[in-house]
């Protein structure tokens, strides 16, 4: 029995036959005779193909992958541009927004109040606002809903001008306070309200964007700052001097101060984008935590309009607030803050946390 095995015993056999073929004296036949090409034929008919078929040629390059399209979301900001906004500016600077395959356009308003009423008529994907807005909103029947948190800790407040004899709330009986977003009369009524005093419709003045300008001309005795540490910081650059009165110290139970906001009845539909931003702001939170300088640096560099002493001065303290893991829900937090609603008369019934807030991770 041989140990050859067929294919190559069928091999040699074809060899040796054009070899005898080669050297046949007989010039005036074929150098390859017909009988030598049957004898191969014949010993590789029921084998199978000694050699792999050539590959195909072709004269041009093969066409490159295309990466996958980017997908699209339009996200409005509370306020203008600020420090407050450093993850998203950070994600973008970074490639994180295109690492998870998307295209982020951060939108300005032309007024703080505007970003939750163009979320809910649909003609922008998502918001920026503060937990007691999300309350108040939702009770009034807006499909809001919570999908992500970018600051963890109240940055509300009242701010007065220093050395005017007022150093607590209970001492703004009387004067106007400054307001900006819908909220703030909640805020403002609530610290007044843990001092006893009732504070009337008329002593509040809606300002929008100029809540510093108001203090600084001595317009009102106070303004209601949905985010203290970059406004006080920014009138001490001005060369005003004041005093800080925070929400969480004076009555309102502890919040999430800055949240990320979808339409609830678009939310399915979103959940994958969300999920992928959420994963891009954490990605960019982190390495902020990680690298302050480095962050300070890449920030101004990509908008140079917020290098300013006074942002300087409040980088640090607004640093220490953004929300490591944006899309970690507090449950707890949400439930205390309806309810706090529900007993200061401002909802007939305290709805579930799942009609108000989602982590968009589980």
């Amino acid at each position: 029995m041989s140990l050859t095995p067929p294919p190559i015993r069928r091999l040699a056999a074809l060899v040796i036959a054009l070899c005898v073929a080669w050297n046949s004296p007989l010039l005036a036949e074929p150098l390859i005779s017909e009988a030598a090409i049957e004898s191969a034929r014949e010993l590789t008919a029921d084998g199978p193909e000694l050699l792999p078929p050539a590959p195909s040629r072709t004269d041009r390059a093969p066409e490159p992958i295309a990466p996958p399209p980017l997908r699209e979301l339009s996200v409005m900001l509370e306020w203008y541009l600020g420090l407050q906004h450093a993850p998203w500016i950070l994600a973008r600077e970074r490639g994180d927004f295109g690492r998870q395959a998307l295209a982020v356009e951060l939108l300005a308003p032309a007024d703080p109040e505007v970003p939750s009423k163009l979320l809910v008529s649909e003609r922008i994907d998502l918001a920026l606002g503060r937990q007691p807005q999300l309350h108040l909103e939702s009770a009034a029947g807006h499909p809001l809903v919570r999908v992500a948190t970018l600051i963890d800790s109240p940055v509300s407040g009242l701010i007065i001008r220093q050395g005017n004899g007022i150093d607590s709330p209970a001492r703004l009986g009387e004067g106007r306070l400054a307001y900006a977003v819908a909220d703030s009369p909640l805020v403002a009524r609530t610290m007044l309200a843990h001092h006893g005093i009732e504070l009337a419709d008329e002593r509040l003045e809606h300002r929008h964007f100029d809540l510093g300008q108001a203090l600084l001309a001595g317009d009102v005795v106070a303004v209601v700052a949905p985010l203290w540490i970059t406004l006080s910081a920014q009138l001490t650059e001005e060369g005003l001097n004041t005093q800080q009165f925070l929400a969480e110290e004076h009555g309102l139970p502890a919040y999430d101060g800055l949240i990320l906001m979808a339409h609830r009845e678009r939310l399915a539909a979103k959940s994958d984008d969300i999920q992928r931003l959420v994963t891009a702001l954490e990605n960019a939170t982190l390495w902020a935590l990680n690298h302050p300088e480095e962050a300070w640096s890449l920030l101004i560099a990509s908008e140079p309009g917020l290098d300013s002493a006074a942002n300087r001065r409040a980088w640090p303290s607004l640093l220490a607030r953004l929300a490591p893991s944006p899309a970690a829900l507090d449950e707890g937090r949400y439930a205390r803050f309806e309810r706090f609603l529900l007993d200061a008369g401002q909802l007939e019934t305290a709805r579930p946390v799942s009609r108000l807030a989602i982590d968009p991770s589980r």
